[in-house]
């Protein structure tokens, strides 16, 4: 998925498009997932796959978290740029946004900050992780350090 996504990034709009296009095909399994913060309603949102499902659930549980970490999607180019990934999950009123339920990026970087924080990593290693692993796959939310 990296390489597809930088490349159809690297094509502007039209790649984006193509990108979003991609990433909502995916769209489409059941919302029984059960990591993460179950109290989290999710009846608002789309059906998505399991693994979003729990990238929500996980974002409940590590908002901290999740505002110190960048976004790789390209939500930066948005209207209304994101700050953090914390924000592809919450609208800036603190109710769910759907931006996240469309979004494979935005999951896998969840996932994997949700699966180092349960493995005892520090936000400082998670961050830098995040980093190592997504800088490239596309334009990255300007997220400072804690």
């Amino acid at each position: 998925m990296k390489g597809l996504a930088a490349r159809l990034l690297a094509g502007g709009v039209t790649g984006v498009l193509a990108l979003a296009v991609a990433v909502v095909a995916g769209v489409g399994l059941t919302q029984n997932a059960t990591h993460g913060d179950p109290k989290v309603d999710l009846s608002g949102l789309p059906d998505m796959p399991k693994e979003r499902v729990r990238a929500y659930r996980e974002a409940a549980g590590h908002r901290d978290l999740f505002q110190h970490l960048p976004c790789y999607c390209g939500c930066a180019l948005l209207d209304e740029p994101h700050a953090s990934l914390d924000r592809c999950f919450y609208a800036p009123d603190g109710t769910l946004e759907p931006h996240a339920a469309g979004c494979r990026i935005c999951s896998e970087i969840a996932l994997l900050a949700a699966d180092l924080v349960h493995q005892g990593a520090s936000h400082a290693e998670v961050r830098a992780q995040v980093d190592a692993t997504f800088t490239g796959v596309g334009p990255a939310t300007d997220t400072p350090l804690p």
